[in-house]
């Protein structure tokens, strides 16, 4: 019995042994492991406080932003949308081993939460989740054995950004990232810039990339506390210089604008007696009306500066509009009854009459009506040759016929037709004239628009200066 027992407490022993060496091999301990065992595992480790070797020491934090996609911009409330990726750099002298004891393995991974890690936050951001730049949901930090520490993050930020709308759609914008410490003033902590070594880039289809400054300020922080001297905070600054496209908006605003513009002086082409002359100018009018409401849903309001299309497509606007009292107006002396007050001095009636029908290409009142007399003798030669064979047997003569009509031609000129010629020249004058007024006003307009839009700066110099563009 007593061997029975001895046997099996053997056997049980055995089992156990041999779960416990299985539990081993599935437990092995890495480099990896053991690396952060050491490093983490220090009870004097503390994520809360600064790697700083004394109280006047400065920790260092290198920053360097790359943009990869700018999702939206939101011209209207000045909001921008991008997409990025932030990587942050800082030595943690805490965290540092001998390769060589750790089976020479140069870096581990650890997760945010896990060690020291800069708090950064975009004091410009609109959302609270652009708000922080370091969070434990997203990112890793990739420790090196000499204690530097990389910090790589992506980032959906929504900025705002001031649009400046002078020049639209020729215009080019710069967009900062404002990026801040949490508390830490500049002795204790420090925050630098850098270039990013993978080039930003948009992908947009409006917009395209000029270039990403970058550079640092030192701001005096928040004074929470009258009795505590607040000493200055550091500040990283990025801006993101963008290019506007202006091809859609010359195909859609630019050229229509000007096409309908140029239709409404068109109208002073047509003769007075066109039935669609005016509703014509009309819906001139109307369209340009749209393309005014168009700019006005896009672009943001500014009293200061407004943009120099939409005064071209306000002057476009009130030419159109002055063009329509105008045409109605030689309409209406196309077909009065009484003479306009040109015709009641001789120099007015001959300018209007003689010289500007030349001028315009338009035929003159003599002209008129020397091819009025010719029309009525061709029409009474016609009517004579017509009623002759017929009248031959009563003894009418040729001779008598054509006087007697052609005395009915010169009654009629002199009395029915000449006010209405006269008045018909004047028309046909003034149409031509006011065509000629309206379309220099628009070529003078159109000049200084292009002249104003040739002076294009990009971005005012302030801002230059600002972004450390020259530094």
């Amino acid at each position: 019995m007593k061997s029975t027992l001895f046997c099996s407490a053997a056997i049980v022993l055995v089992l156990f042994n041999d779960m416990i060496e299985g539990a081993d091999e599935r437990f092995v301990k890495t480099n990896e492991t053991r690396i952060k065992e050491y490093i983490l595992g220090n009870p004097d480790y503390s994520t809360t406080c600064r790697p700083a070797l004394s109280d006047d020491d400065t920790v260092d934090v290198l920053m360097s932003l790359n943009i990869y996609a700018m999702l939206d911009l939101n011209e209207r409330d000045q909001v921008l949308t991008t997409a990025s990726w932030m990587k942050l750099i800082w030595r943690d002298h805490r965290l540092q081993w001998n390769s060589s004891d750790f089976g020479g393995v140069e870096f581990v991974n650890v997760y945010i939460n896990e060690i020291w890690t800069p708090k950064i936050f975009i004091s410009n951001a609109l959302d609270q989740d652009s708000l922080s730049v370091v969070s434990p949901e997203r990112g890793t930090i990739i420790v090196q054995s000499d204690g530097v520490a990389a910090l790589g993050t992506p980032l959906v930020m929504e900025t705002q950004c001031q649009i400046y709308i002078r020049y639209f759609p020729f215009d080019m914008q710069a967009c900062p990232f404002f990026f801040f410490t949490e508390n830490f003033i500049e002795d204790r902590l420090r925050l630098s810039t850098t270039n990013s070594s993978d080039e930003s880039e948009i992908g947009s289809n409006e917009w395209s990339l000029v270039r990403l400054t970058n550079t640092r300020y030192s701001v005096p922080s928040v004074d929470f506390s009258p009795s505590i001297q607040i000493s200055n905070i550091s500040l990283g600054l990025f801006c993101l210089f963008i290019q506007r496209n202006p091809s859609h908006y010359i195909r859609t605003l630019w050229i229509p604008a000007t096409v309908l513009c140029l239709m409404t002086f068109v109208t002073f082409l047509a003769p007075p007696d066109s039935g669609e002359r005016i509703s014509l100018g009309v819906s001139m009018v109307l369209g340009l009306t749209v393309f005014q409401l168009l700019i006005a849903d896009i672009l943001p309001t500014s009293g200061i500066d407004p943009p120099i299309l939409s005064a071209y497509l306000t002057t476009n606007f009130i030419l159109a509009c002055l063009a329509l009292p105008a045409s109605l107006m030689n309409v209406n002396i196309a077909f009065g009854d009484s003479r306009v007050f040109v015709l009641r001095y001789r120099l007015t009636r001959k300018l209007f009459l003689e010289c500007l029908p030349r001028i315009f290409g338009v035929p003159s009142y003599t002209q008129r009506i020397a091819d009025l007399r010719n029309n009525f003798q061709q029409m009474v030669e016609k009517a004579c040759h017509v009623e002759e064979d017929s009248m031959h047997d009563k003894g009418v003569t040729k001779v008598n016929v054509m006087g007697a009509d052609t005395g009915s031609v010169e009654e009629v000129t002199s009395r029915t037709e000449k006010t209405k010629i006269e008045l018909r020249t004047v028309a046909l004058v003034m149409d031509r004239l006011a065509f000629m007024v309206f379309l220099v006003a628009f070529l003078v307009f159109l000049t200084i628009s292009v002249l104003a839009f040739m002076q294009n700066p990009g971005v005012p110099d302030y801002v230059r200066e600002f972004c450390g563009e020259n530094q």
